[in-house]
């Protein structure tokens, strides 16, 4: 036996009503419920009939999100704008993290820059591996996951979420915080090149080919894992709905 006005939740989340908005009403009607079924309690009746009085003063459930529907209930950003939350906003915030991550890099780095790699202190090597692998993978994880939860959390069907992850994929997959080593030939002293991006170095060059297939691998990695725990979130609310209405 699920809880009270579940259906009712389950209704208006759906049409796209702010969870904040949602719960309070639930609430709400939770509590007016309990103050029905102890008024008719205090008549004389049972608690099942009591209980079964006071929903039917209430009224049907579909009635109930209907009507708040029809009132006007505040709508989600993701709902009204879902482009807006899935693609400007994931790239608003990538940017506000890579941009940290670089310049909180440069500052702390600043001290060895001229030093080769292997000259480095061992806990600057390791912080670098750090902010490489956060901004190539946590972060884009993080993004995915919060785009995973507004959608589950608000019940959306919409392709601006794919959209949203697949964008994701495709960022984190390319831009971050890398140290390149670049060893010693031909003559020339080897060193380390600081880039924004994912490059893969072949024989001390930029490899165009293998950077990109590197790109393609990992955003097709991290897509994959990402749709398949949003297809799994979505399959367990579609299985759960019909309890709701018990």
């Amino acid at each position: 036996m699920s809880l009270p006005f579940e259906t009712v939740r389950e209704d208006l989340l759906r049409a796209g009503v702010t969870p904040r908005y949602v719960s309070r009403y639930v609430t709400e009607l939770r509590e007016h419920l309990t103050d029905l079924i102890e008024r008719e309690r205090a008549s004389g009746l049972g608690i099942e009939q009591a209980t079964e009085r006071a929903l039917a003063l209430i009224g049907r459930e579909a009635d109930l999100a209907k009507a708040t529907i029809e009132r006007g209930a505040p709508l989600s950003v993701a709902a009204r704008a879902p482009w807006a939350m899935y693609v400007i906003m994931p790239l608003a915030l990538w940017m506000v993290v890579l941009s940290a991550a670089i310049v909180s890099m440069m500052h702390l780095l600043w001290p060895v820059r001229g030093l080769a790699p292997s000259e480095m202190p061992e806990s600057d090597r390791a912080l670098i591996a750090f902010a490489s692998f956060t901004t190539q993978y946590l972060v884009g994880l993080g993004l995915a996951a919060g785009c995973i939860a507004i959608a589950v959390r608000q019940r959306l069907a919409s392709g601006w979420t794919w959209v949203g992850l697949l964008l994701i994929a495709l960022l984190t997959g390319m831009l971050g915080f890398y140290m390149h080593v670049i060893p010693p030939q031909d003559g020339h002293q080897g060193g380390a090149v600081y880039s924004l991006f994912a490059l893969v170095y072949r024989h001390g060059h930029e490899s165009l080919a293998a950077t990109l297939g590197a790109w393609a691998l990992h955003a097709a990695v991290l897509f994959g894992l990402t749709a398949t725990a949003y297809r799994a979130l979505q399959a367990r609310i579609v299985f759960l709905a019909p309890y709701s209405h018990q």
